[in-house]
Formats: structure tokens, sequence, C-alpha cells
């Protein structure tokens, strides 16, 4: 969110007196695991589920998967995964990784949105819509947590 869009929201919040305003504030970047190398697929692989955090904290977290029915993340290579959403036994295409800075682009090798992920421990790593200029919203991530 830019700071053009997110100073009538936080305006808002303050004029109606929401002790809450200040979880609104956009997320900061996370601070990253670097003992994770960028751009391979062996610390994907396994079973994961997902979570979208809530900035409002009297909003509950959106659960897109669980892990008693988890995304499964296979490797195709070195540097390459295959996704398979709950449930699904066959996926559309390869995933290519890209180490970029100290993240990873994740790019469809039959086209389609791209990602961008950031490890903030070896179980758990951050997912971002990716974007064509600048930084990814910091405030929007697809939080991945290792099932086990």
């Amino acid at each position: 969110m830019t700071q053009r869009n997110l100073l009538p929201a936080l305006t808002i919040a303050l004029l109606l007196g929401i002790p809450g305003a200040a979880a609104m504030a956009p997320l900061p970047r996370p601070v990253v695991d670097n003992a994770i190398e960028p751009g391979k697929a062996a610390p994907f692989v396994g079973a994961w589920s997902i979570t979208v955090p809530t900035r409002d904290v009297t909003d509950p977290s959106t659960n897109l998967a669980i892990c008693d029915l988890p995304v499964r993340i296979e490797p195709a290579d070195n540097s390459h995964i295959v996704y398979l959403g709950p449930g699904e036994t066959e996926a559309d295409a390869a995933i290519e990784l890209i180490a970029t800075g100290d993240g990873t682009d994740w790019k469809p090798i039959a086209g389609g949105p791209a990602f961008f992920a950031l490890w903030v421990t070896p179980d758990q790593f951050y997912l971002y819509d990716a974007v064509d200029e600048g930084e990814p919203d910091w405030a929007a991530p697809y939080v991945y947590n290792r099932c086990f």
C-alpha cells in the first residue's frame, strides 16, 4: 500500500478512535534467514499450510491451506519445483526458481502469475505477488509454514 493510500485509512481510524490503528500500519519487509540459499528447490520441498495474515488485530487471519490438506511442493530439479494445491495430484507445469538478491523469484514455465519468496526461518517463508517495478507489497504476504 502506498503512503498516499494509507493516509486516508489511518486518518479515519484515528478520527473514529480505533485503538488498533497502529495495527493497520504497513508491515515492514521481513528479516530474511540468510542460511537458506535463494533460488534452490530443496528448501521449498514438503507439505505446507498457507495463511494470509490480517493487519487489523480484530480480524482473524485467513487459512488457504491447512496441514490436514496441505499444499505440496515437489522438486523437478535443483532450480525448479512442482506446486500441488490441496488435494491436487497433478501440477500444471514446473515453476522456475531464480535467485534475486536475498529472495527467490517464482516464474511458472507455462506462464501465469509470478511470485517472490523470502525465507523467514527454515520452516517458514513468505510469498508475495511479484511486481514489475519496485518492491512487493510487504503488507500482503502468503505465509507458508512447514507441516510436520
